[in-house]
């Protein structure tokens, strides 16, 4: 008896098992499957900054593609050279969609039947704000027998990189880009074109809210004591710095309001690189007015100049030697940066109101 039952308990435990795999409803509870979450709207991404398009590779590129010879005083092949490069920035721009505008200037007492020099310039128009001009500049040409890498093919590059990077951005100022000839045959590009525009400003035709010169914007370096000082250094004023790790800004008092915004809109276009700020002395160190914003200060139009500081930390500075190789690549590009970031801060991004710029009142 107990044989047979047990027997017919497994039988009927088999029976059950079988029933329990064809019939579902039978079978041990499953655990609830989790609805599906419903997909997710895409959120709006934020569009890039201009800013953070600037291309090494192309920045360098631009460098090589400048003449090593390139000097109006200079021999028959500086002054080819220079009038090459005049060439090549002009069919650049065109490629880029501009229309540049040549501004004559003078020849240098050359024969008076050979043409006469000219600046570069494009302007990209504000949208609301139109007759308000900013100004950003580099000189082009070279001293005779210098390559000319870091002074100032440098400059050159990184207004080639706005003039790209910009060109698609619509902005309440007016930005206008200028490259400058004949900067180091004494400042004779952007003494010409001041004084053929300083009636038109002076009477309001015109509104240069600033002018910034970069000149020399690619060679730094960590070594203890590379870097030298046009101000004395037991300043009580200012405390020189000794490495040349920093990109300078030199500008004067009555223009600080200018040349502060213009140093903080650098910062928050590219916060790595480091900025040393001079511009709390009434009138410039001889040492601060030996480029294009010069006669902009004459004018009495803020005017500062963005610079690695020529010889007092670069050994090349117009020599054989400032060549491509003598640059730091990492911190060009951080400094290209900071200015292609401040000129589209200050000129006011069109879909932001326009941000407040002008000297402060009395």
């Amino acid at each position: 008896m107990t044989i047979h039952s047990k027997r017919l308990g497994a039988r009927a435990a088999l029976a059950l098992l079988a029933c329990s795999l064809s019939h579902p409803a039978l079978a041990a509870p499953q655990a609830p499957v989790p609805a599906k979450a419903a997909p997710q709207a895409a959120q709006p991404s934020t569009p890039p900054t201009p800013e953070s398009r600037v291309d090494r590779e192309r920045l360098l590129e631009t460098i090589r593609a400048l003449p090593t010879k390139r000097a109006a005083w200079g021999d028959a092949d500086h002054k080819a050279g220079l009038r090459d490069t005049e060439k090549l920035l002009i069919d650049r721009l065109t490629k880029l969609g501009y229309k540049p505008t040549l501004d004559p200037i003078d020849h240098l007492g050359g024969n008076r039947e050979e043409a006469p020099w000219n600046n570069i310039l494009i302007d990209l128009p504000g949208t609301t704000l139109p007759g308000e001009v900013l100004v950003i500049a580099a000189h082009f040409d070279a001293v005779a027998g210098s390559p000319g890498a870091e002074d100032n093919g440098t400059g050159v590059a990184a207004i080639m990189e706005m003039a790209q990077l910009l060109k698609d951005q619509p902005m309440h100022r007016t930005v206008r880009l200028i490259l400058f000839n004949l900067e180091e045959a004494g400042l004779v590009g952007s003494r010409a074109y001041v004084g053929r525009r300083v009636d038109d400003w002076n009477e309001g035709k015109e509104k240069i809210i600033g002018m910034v010169s970069l000149d020399m914007i690619g060679y730094y370096t960590d070594e203890p004591n590379s870097q030298k000082s046009p101000l004395p250094p037991d300043s009580k004023l200012f405390k020189p710095p000794s490495v040349g790790n920093f990109l300078g800004m030199g500008g004067i008092l009555p223009h600080r309001w200018f040349s502060q915004a213009f140093n903080t809109a650098m910062n928050e276009g590219e916060p790595r690189l480091k900025t040393v700020v001079l511009d709390f002395l009434p009138i410039a160190p001889l040492d601060l007015l030996r480029s294009d914003h010069a006669p902009f200060l004459a004018a009495g139009i803020p005017g500062i100049i963005l610079s690695t500081t020529a010889e007092m930390r670069y050994k090349h500075y117009h020599k054989p030697t400032d060549t491509i190789d003598k640059l730091d690549p990492a911190r060009f590009e951080q400094a290209v940066r900071a200015v292609l970031g401040a000129t589209w801060r200050l000129a006011g991004p069109a879909d932001k109101p326009a941000p407040a710029l002008a000297p402060p009142t009395p």
